[in-house]
C-alpha cells in the first residue's frame, strides 16, 4: 500500500498546522530557556559587581595595613576606597547604599527598590579584619550568591545585626582610647593615664610613663623622678600636703623641671595622680559638708525653705526642701499645711471711734468730764 506520494510533494511548502505547530514548539522553548538566560545574565553581573567589590575592600585593607597614625577607625571613617563610584556600579545595576562609601563600611544595592532578584550586600573592615553581610532578595534562586559572598552572615538575625552594630561601636572606643593614650605619651608625658582594658571592653585599664616611656607602676614613675631631679619635687609635694591645699577647680599642678612634667591634684591634705580620684574624693567631701548642713538646719528648727549647701552637686547639695520643728517637707504645698507655714489669723476688725457730743460749757472748763469722749 503507498501511504504517500513523496514525489508529488516535493515542490509544496508547509501546511498552517504544521507551521503553528512548529511555533508552538519554539514558544514552548523559549518560556521555558527565557527566564533562566536572564537570571544567568543577572548572576553574571552579580559577579562581576562581587569582584569590584573585592578589589575595594582589598584597597581599604592595604590602606589599613600601611596606615601609621594613632586612630585607624576614625582613619577608615574618612577614606574611600579607590574608584568606587555610582557611574561604574549603574552600568551593572547598582549604586552605592546611601552614605556606605567609605572603607569603614561600603554597601551596595540594587538601582530599583523593586527589584526581586538583585540583592543588597557590603562589607566593613574592623580590627584588620573584613566582614562581609548580604540581604537576600526575594528570588531563592539568587540565594546561594548571597550566600557566596556572605556565608552564614546572608541575611542577618535582628541579634546578629545588634551584635555587629555593638562590635562596631567597642572597635571606635577601643581605637578612640589607644589614640588618645598614644597622644599623651607622643608629648612625652609622665604620670599615669589610662589605656583599653581588653577584660573589661572599657578605657579603664591605668598605665604609667615617665616622660614618654612607660613604666610599670607610680612607684617606678616616683624612682624615675628622684633619679633625674632629686628631692625637690618631693619636698613640693609634700609642703603642698601638709599645708592641705586644694587644686583650684580640680586643675592638675606640678613644678617645672624637678617634678618631671608628672601632674599632680591636691586636696585638704591628699595627693592624687588623675583627675578622676581627685573629682570622686571631692564630691565625698562636698557631700558630707552638705549633709551636716543639712543636719545642723533640721536640728536648730530652721523653718521655711532651705537649699542645702556649699554648692549644688553630689545631692543633697543644691536641694530645696521647706523645713518646719526638725521636719523636712520637699514640696511647698505639704508645707503650707504646717504650723510653720500656715498663713496668719487675719487681724481683728478695727474698734468703732467712741461717740460724744460737746457742750458749750467745754469752752470754759475743757478739764470737765462731760468734755471727755468715752
Amino acid at each position: 500500500m503507498k501511504i504517500s506520494n513523496l514525489e508529488s510533494r516535493k515542490n509544496d511548502g508547509f501546511t498552517l498546522i504544521e507551521l503553528v505547530i512548529v511555533i508552538a514548539g519554539l514558544a514552548s522553548l523559549i518560556s521555558f530557556s527565557l527566564p533562566g538566560y536572564l537570571n544567568s545574565i543577572k548572576l553574571n553581573r552579580i559577579e562581576e559587581v562581587k569582584a569590584l567589590m573585592n578589589g575595594y575592600a582589598s584597597d581599604c585593607l592595604s590602606k589599613s595595613r600601611v596606615y601609621d597614625g594613632n586612630n585607624l577607625v576614625e582613619y577608615l571613617e574618612e577614606t574611600s576606597p579607590y574608584d568606587l563610584d555610582n557611574e561604574r556600579l549603574a552600568t551593572l545595576g547598582y549604586r552605592i547604599d546611601g552614605d556606605k562609601n567609605k572603607c569603614s563600611n561600603v554597601g551596595i544595592k540594587p538601582l530599583s527598590d523593586d527589584e526581586k532578584d538583585l540583592f543588597a550586600f557590603d562589607f566593613s573592615i574592623n580590627d584588620g579584619f573584613i566582614l562581609k553581610t548580604g540581604t537576600p532578595s526575594d528570588n531563592p534562586k539568587f540565594l546561594n550568591s548571597c550566600k557566596g559572598w556572605a556565608g552564614k552572615n546572608c541575611g542577618l538575625s535582628e541579634a546578629q545585626k545588634a551584635e555587629f552594630a555593638r562590635l562596631k561601636a567597642l572597635a571606635k572606643a577601643k581605637s578612640d582610647c589607644e589614640a588618645e593614650f598614644q597622644t599623651w605619651l607622643n608629648k612625652p608625658s609622665s604620670g599615669e593615664f589610662v589605656t583599653w582594658d581588653k577584660n573589661e571592653e572599657t578605657c579603664s585599664s591605668k598605665v604609667w610613663a615617665f616622660e614618654g616611656r612607660v613604666v610599670n607602676s607610680a612607684e617606678a614613675v616616683e624612682q624615675a623622678l628622684k633619679n633625674k631631679y632629686g628631692k625637690a619635687c618631693i619636698e613640693w609635694r609634700e609642703s603642698k600636703r601638709d599645708s592641705k591645699a586644694t587644686s583650684a577647680n580640680g586643675n592638675p599642678e606640678t613644678k617645672d623641671p624637678e617634678c618631671g612634667g608628672v601632674q599632680y591634684w591636691f586636696h585638704s591634705g591628699q595627693e592624687f595622680t588623675n583627675q578622676s580620684d581627685w573629682t570622686e574624693y571631692d564630691n565625698q567631701i562636698r557631700k558630707q559638708a552638705c549633709i551636716n548642713d543639712r543636719s545642723n538646719a533640721i536640728s536648730q528648727n530652721k523653718s521655711g525653705q532651705y537649699t542645702y549647701g556649699p554648692g549644688t552637686k553630689p545631692s543633697p547639695c543644691g536641694e530645696t526642701v521647706w523645713l518646719c520643728n526638725g521636719t523636712e517637707y520637699t514640696s511647698n504645698a505639704d508645707y503650707l499645711t504646717t504650723s510653720c507655714g500656715a498663713p496668719p489669723p487675719p487681724p481683728p476688725p478695727p474698734q468703732p471711734p467712741a461717740s460724744c457730743v460737746i457742750s458749750p460749757i467745754c469752752q470754759f472748763i475743757p478739764n470737765h468730764a462731760i468734755c471727755k469722749c468715752k
